[in-house]
């Protein structure tokens, strides 16, 4: 995709696929005024690793709304973390959308690579034609 996200980062998971508990030094932090919990996702077999990418994450999830708004990956293979940092959160038609998310490679304390998600315009239950979703549509962008 030429960013730092992948597929996986972009779709849902299976809770199922992964082990949660609480952040041992710290379950709960807070991150401009907002108390949130740390939380330790780790993937329940070596498919969801390969799957994901992700050898383990670290999880911020906010106390108010049950959204994570800051995590870092164990990249699968590397010595590389993952830092993903939502920088504005905005409730669209009663959905908590993050509208700009900024996720962040790092070797130690070096920056390998940034990624600037910014989203516009977003909108839901609208009425549109499936027909707009077929395969070939799709694949054309028309």
């Amino acid at each position: 995709m030429g960013s730092d996200l992948n597929y996986s980062d972009l779709t849902d998971r299976e809770l199922e696929d992964w082990d949660y508990h609480f952040y041992e030094k710290g379950r709960e932090q807070t991150f401009d005024g907002v108390k949130t919990w740390a939380i330790w996702a780790t993937p329940r077999s070596k498919k969801v690793v390969k799957e994901t990418g992700y050898e383990k994450e670290l999880l911020f999830v906010r106390q108010d709304n049950d959204f994570i708004v800051r995590s870092i990956h164990w990249v699968e293979n590397s010595a590389d973390l993952k830092y993903m940092l939502v920088d504005r959160l905005e409730r669209i038609e009663g959905i908590w959308v993050a509208t700009q998310l900024r996720v962040t490679r790092k070797k130690g304390k070096q920056t390998v690579h940034k990624t600037i998600l910014t989203l516009d315009r977003v909108r839901f239950n609208q009425n549109l034609d499936k027909a707009m979703f077929s395969v070939r549509k799709m694949e054309k962008g028309l």
